[in-house]
């Protein structure tokens, strides 16, 4: 089977985006059966197994503000991934600008959010959204029940769930948001 690169106007979204790559959206991609052994050194470095499936850890050290292997042979995952951005652009619901104008939007969000963690926790180090998460969850956890946590963890906390929304909304399967929503 031959892959081919997706329809232009879809890469043309792809190209600003890079959520499915670079641990926004994942902290895995999963591979099929039997790619393991044949993928690109970098995924096969960070590929693992668990409950007979195989994964590869994300953010995949080929995405550098973009994919460096677009065009070469990767993970059946990396061709196939359609978020529900492309499946609505696909479908006619939104123009190329509007979707272009909600991966900006969401961009520049989470920008702010990682330059605000920064700020508050004093940390250089470079860490992706769902790394970011973690690193939450662990000073919550850590701090005493009586004990809040300071207001900039709070209002970091809540843009995090805003951010959240956005990206259900437009990056995940509509279902997944239908499900959040309906609860």
């Amino acid at each position: 089977m031959i892959k081919r690169p997706a329809p232009e106007k879809e890469q043309m979204i792809c190209i600003i985006c890079g959520f499915c790559c670079d641990g926004t959206l994942f902290l895995h991609a999963h591979l099929s059966p039997g790619e393991r052994g044949q993928l690109p050194e970098k995924i096969e470095e960070n590929s693992y197994s668990k409950d007979g499936k195989d994964y590869f850890r994300l953010p995949c050290h080929y995405f550098e503000g973009k994919c460096k292997i677009y065009d070469k042979k990767k993970a059946e995952v990396c061709s196939e991934y359609r978020c529900q951005l492309l499946k609505d652009f696909a479908e006619g619901k939104i123009t190329l600008d509007e979707a272009q104008a909600i991966v900006r939007e969401a961009l520049n969000m989470r920008s702010e959010i990682m330059q605000q963690f920064k700020s508050i926790s004093d940390s250089h180090q470079r860490i992706f959204f769902k790394q970011l998460l973690r690193e939450l969850g662990k000073i919550l956890e850590l701090t005493p029940e009586r004990k809040q946590v300071s207001m900039d963890y709070d209002l970091l906390l809540t843009r995090c769930n805003i951010f959240e929304a956005l990206l259900i909304k437009h990056f995940s399967p509509r279902a997944e948001f239908e499900k959040m929503i309906m609860k």
